[in-house]
């Protein structure tokens, strides 16, 4: 299954190794979702770790971020979105992520920003938190049984 995830949800999941986000981008690490980006939206992701706040919180090094950067370019399903909408009425900026789901038709748009949530679904995306994402995913898909 194809997914957009937002810059918070990706900058979240360097933040916190077991939260809701990394437990999501590990699964497209592991193929089981195919994350979805853009070169705009990858951008954007480099600008905000380059953060002052972000960079004394992480401690990441230019060569780490660009190195992150740089695998999700390599993993991730990279489109132009050639579709223009005007989703998000309180902040322009976040129609990338809606109609960079549109047009790889992910059914999921995972953010923690509260103009997306707000919309709540679009033209068939429905974005979600990350945990209601993995909780989601969870149900659609238990774990197996270990015993």
């Amino acid at each position: 299954m194809r997914i957009v995830l937002d810059t918070n949800v990706l900058v979240s999941a360097l933040v916190a190794a077991r939260s809701a986000p990394a437990h999501i981008l590990a699964r497209c690490h592991s193929g089981e979702l195919e994350l979805v980006a853009s070169s705009d939206s990858l951008a954007e992701l480099r600008r905000v770790l380059h953060y002052p706040h972000l960079r004394r919180r992480l401690k990441y090094s230019d060569e780490q971020i660009e190195g992150f950067v740089a695998y999700l370019e390599q993993t991730a399903v990279l489109l132009t979105p050639s579709l223009t909408v005007r989703a998000v009425p309180d902040d322009a900026d976040d129609d990338l992520f809606v109609a960079l789901a549109l047009e790889a038709q992910a059914p999921y748009l995972v953010s923690g920003d509260k103009h997306l949530i707000r919309v709540g679904h679009y033209a068939g995306v429905t974005i979600l938190k990350p945990t209601a994402f993995l909780q989601l995913w969870q149900s659609l898909h238990p774990e197996p049984d270990q015993g």
